[in-house]
């Protein structure tokens, strides 16, 4: 009897005696053949860890063919079908499906048994290699005591199915990063044995996926508990408002202040209980005050203690105007450019309704004025620089403005005005220069003649096949082998001036500006957040760290949650939920740690963190076209020059031309390291904000070449972005890629690919 069968004769009678059947009834309804290993016993709830992994499988980048919107063959095709198709399919030690790859030859895998590593994920990349556009299935067994609708919780990068008893009961083709329980679905479950089939599709990048199942008792205790923890949420997201007698104004007049409360009272009693708030006012000097005496910018600070001892901090803009104002009055006319990204609207029909919607646009600008904090915080920005005399800048906006109020009273508040010692510019190197971008020839670029031609037709044809714009910068030793803009979208021509969204590259610049901090030794990367802001504690398992914050293991999920870096008391919010985080456990992408990292540099330099990219990294390297001022993790507008001058200063290790912002130790300490060093069972490399960009050749493995071959070096660090920008920095080749655009469009990663082997191709060594 093989090893399979002895074990499936031991799994039928261990199914018969939690199930209560007989051993023929089992067989009778069953024709499997089991190996040890992948039978997970439903208890409670847990992760799936045993599976039989089958694959890679293609998953070119096509649009034909296939439905709306899926652009990739794999994620649509049923690789399983000479074994039952998805299905049906049982998949075995003996399992071996063959395929026909894109050059018409025919291949053949065969499964394997694995286990996933300690957080419970299994990883594609480290059984098949960093593959890219290929996907996988994963097998395994359900061992339920009774008949139940479970509960299960996903994660995947990039997009998956699922089928459990071949029923299809989750489906999502999306290309993201892995956040644990992203997807939640249900799927009933039969007495005894029970299929899960789940399919994995991968593009770039990461590739892995994990599974958490609950049976149905556990699951409705913990949809109960979610709904509690999500109702916790809002509660955090309440707000302190004025309570104002004039419903359609926000504002106040001079001789009192107005009241304060909650702006849903009946979420924060009944998850926090009742707790008395104690509110200070400031003036535009930050004096406290009892009576507003004129007109202009006031703020307000909250505490407060609930029953439990969660401390509450808010602050809020407020505008005092003038004792006779009648903003209600004001009929202003506010032209609008035309948003572009708005495709379903003409952008004819836009600029032939021109006045009406100025006119609508108007209203809406006058309602803010008078019922919204953002109205509050324009007209405080524009009374400060009237009784100033100031100039608008870029570092003299209405939102750097009122970050810098509020962070000052931070700042008095927590007694540390004079705590730290003041950041400084970057230094000027004395000596031999480091590289700057600048024109040159091929030979000096060490590319052979006709280069940039070769990247031009290719980037010609990749606009013309996508219909998606893009400027594109490509340097090597700093010399500009290419720098153009291709194509023109609905706000029209795209130029090498264009800024653009870079999404979450903004992670990356955030890192570099925290390497001066570090570098000048103001922060430690890891240094607890508690070390600086007092409402984290410094030691313990709920101690998060600045180095948590950057690799996205502090546990906090989403974007600008709670306001972001527009909250005075963003850390106070984080801090309260404390309770339901576990730092240092799971890889969690995310852009709130970097929002947190932002909140602790800001208090550590008394200035807003939009001012320190502008003075500290922006304006020193010369950066025209670069805007950021939203968010850490994803605000960041600018051009492929811009982008690829960062790109060269990475590439110096932290120096570009006449200044060094940071040193080459410093630029060590922030490369992509082991995660299982710091946190255990965090198998990744991840830096701050900094990751490989490794780009797998698609010839990887075959007619002899390398399995790990990759386009141009293996050390190519940047990050992703959602935007399908690009920011490349290759080591070993001392290059910078940068591409700026607003979406990836069709055939984003063919084309990706045909653009980095003509790079690699073209390279002299």
């Amino acid at each position: 009897m093989s090893t399979c069968i002895k074990f499936y004769a031991t799994l039928v009678l261990l199914v018969c005696v939690v199930c209560g059947c007989s051993e023929q009834q089992l067989i009778s309804n069953s024709d499997l053949k089991l190996p040890e290993g992948l039978l997970h016993k439903l208890s409670g709830k847990g992760t799936i860890n045993k599976w039989m992994i089958l694959g890679p499988f293609p998953n070119p980048e096509t649009s034909k063919g296939l439905p709306e919107p899926i652009e990739h063959l794999g994620f649509y095709k049923d690789y399983l079908k000479a074994i039952g198709g998805e299905e049906k399919a049982i998949i075995t030690t003996e399992t071996t499906v063959s395929f026909t790859d894109k050059d018409n030859n025919q291949q053949k895998v065969k499964a394997q048994s694995v286990t996933s590593r300690g957080d419970g994920v299994v990883s594609f990349d480290k059984i098949y290699g960093n593959v890219d556009f290929k996907v996988a299935y994963a097998f395994c067994h359900i061992l339920s005591e009774k008949t139940q609708t479970a509960g299960f919780f996903f994660g995947s990068d990039d997009g998956a199915k699922v089928w459990i008893n071949g029923n299809l009961v989750h489906s999502n083709y999306v290309a993201r990063g892995l956040v644990r329980g992203q997807d939640k679905f249900t799927a009933k479950l039969n007495k005894g044995l029970n299929t899960v089939l789940v399919k994995v599709s991968e593009r770039t990048g990461d590739w892995a996926f994990v599974l958490e199942a609950v049976d149905g008792d556990n699951y409705k205790k913990m949809q109960a508990e979610k709904r509690k923890l999500e109702e916790f949420i809002e509660a955090l997201n309440c707000r302190l408002v004025p309570k104002l007698g004039n419903p359609i104004d926000f504002n106040f007049r001079p001789s009192k202040f107005p009241e304060i409360q909650w702006d849903r009272p009946y979420l924060v009693e009944k998850i926090m209980g009742k707790f008395d708030i104690n509110v200070r006012w400031f003036d535009n000097q930050l004096n406290e005050v009892t009576v507003p005496k004129k007109s202009g910018r006031y703020a307000f600070v909250a505490e407060g203690t609930t029953a439990k001892g969660k401390h509450i901090r808010q602050a809020a803009t407020l505008y005092c105007g003038p004792e006779n104002w009648q903003a209600w009055l004001e009929k202003p006319k506010a032209y609008l450019d035309y948003v572009s990204s708005a495709e379903t609207i003409d952008k004819d029909v836009w600029q032939e309704n021109r006045e009406a919607i100025a006119s609508y646009t108007g209203r809406m600008v006058m309602l803010s004025i008078m019922r919204q904090q953002e109205g509050a915080i324009l007209m405080s920005y524009l009374d400060d620089l009237k009784s100033t005399g100031e100039k608008p800048s870029k570092i003299n906006t209405p939102i750097i403005r009122d970050h810098e109020y509020h962070l000052a009273l931070k700042r008095k508040i927590l007694g540390v005005e004079n705590k730290y010692p003041l950041l400084k510019m970057p230094k000027t190197i004395s000596g031999s220069l480091a590289t700057a971008l600048h024109e040159g020839t091929t030979q000096q670029a060490s590319v052979k003649a006709g280069t940039a031609e070769k990247i031009r037709q290719i980037c010609q044809q990749w606009y013309e096949e996508s219909g998606e714009p893009f400027a594109i910068l490509i340097a090597r030793h700093g010399v500009i082998i290419i720098h153009e803009a291709f194509g023109e979208g609905p706000r029209g021509k795209v130029t090498t001036e264009t800024a653009m969204p870079v999404a979450s590259i903004t992670k990356l610049i955030t890192g570099l500006m925290f390497a001066q901090f570090v570098d000048q030794g103001l922060i430690n990367i890891d240094d607890p957040v508690g070390k600086y802001l007092p409402d984290f504690p410094v030691t313990g398992d709920k101690a998060i760290t600045l180095r948590q914050c950057f690799t996205h293991t502090t546990g906090l999920s989403g974007h600008k949650e709670w306001g972001g870096m527009d909250n005075p008391w963003l850390e106070n919010v984080i801090a309260n939920g404390l309770d339901h985080l576990k730092p240092g456990k799971f890889h969690n992408y995310n852009g709130m740690g970097y929002d947190l990292a932002g909140k602790v540099m800001e208090v550590v330099s008394g200035k807003s963190i939009f001012r320190l990219m502008r003075e500290n990294l922006f304006d020193p390297l010369g950066l025209e076209n670069t805007v950021m001022e939203e968010d850490l993790g994803f605000s960041c507008n600018t051009t492929a020059k811009d982008l690829a001058t960062m790109g060269q200063m990475l590439l110096n290790k932290g120096s570009y031309g006449k200044q060094q912002f940071f040193s080459p130790q410093t630029f060590d300490q922030i490369m992509p390291k082991p995660l299982q060093r710091y946190y255990p069972g965090i198998n990744l490399e991840w830096g701050i904000g900094i990751t490989w960009m490794r780009h797998p050749h698609p010839q990887a493995g075959k007619n002899g070449m390398p399995k790990d071959k990759t386009i141009l070096s293996k050390n190519i660090v940047g990050h992703g972005s959602a935007t399908s920008a690009i920011l490349r920095v290759d080591l070993d080749n001392d290059m910078v890629i940068a591409q700026t655009r607003r979406n990836g469009g069709k055939v984003y990663n063919k084309n990706l690919t045909k653009l980095l082997i003509a790079i690699d191709d073209n390279l002299i060594e």
